[in-house]
């Protein structure tokens, strides 16, 4: 064939190329990302499951719950503080880690051989409680969390971050920190993260908590202090996390920032014009659904979704991951269990497993009231133990 007689693509069919590629790539690429973040959710997923199968070895074994310090020592005034005063800032995830992966970490008032290493290695005076006298101080390794034998859980390396503790925006957590003596590198005690790099919450019962359910402050409260007789679970014990205004890599802003802001977490402090809506949303997650109490009315149909309160936990133990969106109960997903019967804004109320956003119950296929899970609303990654 003459060569004269071939010719080129036209520019209108190598736009229609061009068109047909991009709209290609605009098809798979979300399909990618889906399969990403899918992928990166059931290995956090597994690591929850692995880590609540670690305590229950340890509890089987110690004959009590990992942790170093007591939940109440966590909650205490010294490591909690105020919003506009931070306390140490010692998280429960760091403090159940030195139980479960800390065997050779640890040492009290000092190195354990002053011939191996120095002073610099440990991180000093590490302890939700102030004024701890130098003979009694617990000093901890962190490079040493996880490795070794014995230990309970060792998590993979990606899993294990340590966070400055600081007061300013861009860093991991709030808090005044273990002293200024110890790691001349800044580094401090590891949390577990998920598989986006986002910190852990472990929310642990306080058994020494006896006080029958009969309001939410008995469920849940801000910290030991907040209700005679002490709560089930206390928000303090993560504060250092939920106060911060930069949050792992994503640098998510956890704070009461803006009541509008879709991407708000529910337990974000002070975040509701209700006081303590964010001990609501607490008390909504982590209590048993099949065990409600009435903190009024006369019966589970009449009451309102506020004066229906959890009478027990999910389990002694709660792992909270933050979902794809990286945030802790984002608001944008919570807006459908709000009430609208109360003072409900930027709330979730236990009770909302039971009533509907206009104040009617669930009615389930047989014509009797039922419930919803109210964490099926979230993407966020929750094990119980």
């Amino acid at each position: 064939m003459d060569q004269s007689s071939r010719r080129g693509f036209t520019l209108i069919e190598l736009l229609v190329v061009v068109a047909i590629i991009a709209l290609l790539v605009g098809l798979l690429l979300p399909a990618l990302r889906g399969a990403n973040q899918a992928a990166k959710t059931a290995a956090t997923k597994n690591l929850l499951s692995q880590l609540a199968a670690s305590c229950a070895a340890f509890e089987t074994d110690k004959r009590r719950a990992p942790g170093y310090y007591s939940v109440r020592e966590l909650a205490s005034d010294d490591n909690v503080g105020t919003k506009g005063s931070p306390g140490r800032g010692m998280t429960a995830m760091e403090n159940i880690l030195l139980d479960l992966s800390g065997k050779d970490a640890i040492s009290i008032g000092g190195r354990p051989n002053t011939n191996v290493g120095t002073d610099s290695d440990w991180v000093k005076d590490v302890s939700p409680l102030k004024n701890t006298p130098a003979a009694s101080q617990v000093w901890v390794n962190p490079d040493l969390i996880g490795s070794g034998t014995g230990n309970y859980f060792s998590p993979p390396k990606k899993n294990v971050t340590d966070f400055t503790l600081n007061t300013i925006a861009g860093v991991s957590q709030v808090g005044t920190g273990f002293g200024t003596a110890g790691r001349t590198d800044g580094k401090t005690l590891p949390d577990l993260v998920d598989n986006n790099g986002q910190p852990i919450l472990a929310w642990q019962l306080d058994e020494a908590s006896r006080v029958p359910v009969s309001k939410r402050a008995d469920f849940a409260s801000a910290k030991a202090t907040s209700n005679p007789g002490g709560s089930r679970f206390y928000w303090g014990t993560n504060a250092a996390t939920l106060r911060s205004s930069g949050c792992g890599p994503a640098l998510t802003n956890n704070t009461a920032y803006s009541a509008s802001a879709a991407e708000l977490s529910l337990l974000a402090e002070d975040i509701g014009s209700a006081n303590g809506a964010e001990l609501e949303t607490l008390a909504a997650i982590l209590g048993n659904p099949g065990n409600p109490v009435l903190a009024g009315g006369t019966d589970l149909a009449s009451a309102n979704a506020q004066q229906i309160v959890p009478g027990s936990a999910r389990g002694k133990l709660v792992f909270h991951a933050p979902g794809a969106d990286y945030v802790y109960l984002a608001r944008r997903q919570g807006a459908k269990l709000f009430d609208n019967q109360g003072a409900g804004d930027n709330t979730v109320y236990f009770g909302s497993a039971f009533k509907n956003p206009g104040g009617g119950n669930f009615i389930g296929s047989d014509g009797k009231p039922t419930s919803r899970n109210i964490l099926e609303a979230f993407d966020d990654v929750i094990v119980a133990n």
